[in-house]
């Protein structure tokens, strides 16, 4: 009995652990893709690395060079750069904590364009009204605003029976 139980439950558990995070995550169309094309008013799933934070009256504007997202939503410092675009989120956010150079994912609507200059050259940033934001910290870590998960399974024989237990 035991060894069908293992011969089912241990091959999932195994191929759960080797989904890899290497692989980029399908986000739609990139920041330079939709100022190209003038389209808004679409959800979209961006990240990048922080540039500028501007604390305004009642909101904050993240500026953010977008970089392509891995397949945990993660942004690839080692991918190339996708244009810029600004997040608009209600509310005071941290300049500390939104520092510049800070990795950020970000789901949201996008709500327009707003022309703005990089350097002293014109720019024009999509705007996204920021509905989630995660920062990501160093390498090898979690997302700050993600609960940890532990996955563990045990197997025991205790006073001749057999269990199986899949902790969370």
């Amino acid at each position: 009995m035991l060894a069908k139980v293992l011969r089912i439950t241990l091959p999932a558990v195994l191929l759960g652990g080797c989904a890899t995070s290497s692989q980029l995550a399908d986000s739609g169309p990139t920041p330079e893709q939709v100022v190209a094309s003038g389209e808004a008013g679409t959800a979209v799933h961006w990240g990048g690395q922080i540039i500028m934070l501007r604390n305004l009256r009642d909101r904050t504007l993240v500026e953010v060079l977008a970089l392509p997202l891995d397949s945990s939503g993660r942004p690839q410092q080692s991918g190339k750069p996708q244009g810029r675009f600004m997040v608009e989120k209600v509310g005071f956010l941290e300049p500390h904590e939104y520092a510049p150079d800070r990795l950020l994912e970000v789901r949201g609507q996008l709500r327009g364009f707003s022309n703005g200059l990089v350097g002293e050259a014109a720019y024009r940033y999509p705007v996204v009204v920021g509905d989630q934001l995660v920062l990501w910290p160093d390498p090898g870590q979690a997302p700050s605003t993600a609960p940890r998960v532990n996955f563990g399974l045990g197997i025991g024989n205790y006073g001749g029976g057999v269990g199986v237990g899949i902790g969370f």
